[in-house]
């Protein structure tokens, strides 16, 4: 890598973790649990000064919003492409119950369904791929002077990944992310990491 190579420094956080009835998948759109929440390994990892992209569904500004005081970030953007991915009609539902739904459908090691299934009324994770690595790809073609930090979801961060590393979404989907996590990535500016093998991103650190 040439010593004068632009490199922005991307955080991508997962929420903290959300309100939802046991035994059930949460709703779309659910905010965080009253308890105390541990944010001390973000505070030591993240950077003071940032530019941040926060998805607006609630527990994502409601994470952000844990973090600000600290952290003081340089701007703040609402992204709608970083939401989380939408169960449609199976939000709030008994987990048994879509099963039962999905009992005769192609299966997954680690999660309830396979990539490419769209929920009723929802998204599939195919999908969320697409949506995530568009806002990725713009991301590329900007210019930074900040460290970025974006506030998300875990299927959101596997997304990333399947882009960053140009992996299939089902294996993308493998990926564990907790409340809380976070992953870095390294971004080399366009006008450099297209001259060389590698890809423009660097994984430094998995949740």
């Amino acid at each position: 890598m040439e010593q004068d190579t632009p490199i922005t420094r991307f955080y991508f956080v997962r929420h903290a973790a959300v309100q939802k009835v046991a035994g059930c998948l949460p709703p779309h759109d659910p905010p965080i649990t009253d308890q105390s929440h541990d944010l001390t390994h973000l505070l030591e990892s993240l950077p003071i000064g940032a530019d941040w992209h926060i998805s607006p569904l609630q527990r994502t500004r409601q994470t952000a919003d844990l973090l600000m005081t600290q952290l003081q970030p340089q701007s703040i953007k609402m992204e709608p492409a970083l939401v989380e991915q939408s169960f449609g009609a199976w939000d709030e539902q008994p987990v048994a119950d879509i099963w039962k739904e999905l009992e005769d459908k192609p299966r997954h090691n680690w999660s309830y369904m396979t990539a490419d299934r769209v929920p009723p009324e929802g998204e599939s994770f195919v999908q969320q791929c697409a949506r995530v690595a568009n806002w990725c790809r713009f991301q590329e073609q900007q210019d930074f002077h900040f460290p970025q930090i974006l506030i998300a979801h875990a299927g959101t961060i596997r997304a990333m990944l399947a882009h960053i590393l140009a992996i299939a979404p089902d294996r993308a989907l493998s990926f564990d992310v907790p409340n809380l996590g976070y992953l870095e990535a390294h971004l080399m500016h366009a006008s450099h990491g297209t001259k060389h093998a590698g890809g423009l991103w660097q994984v430094k650190s998995l949740p």
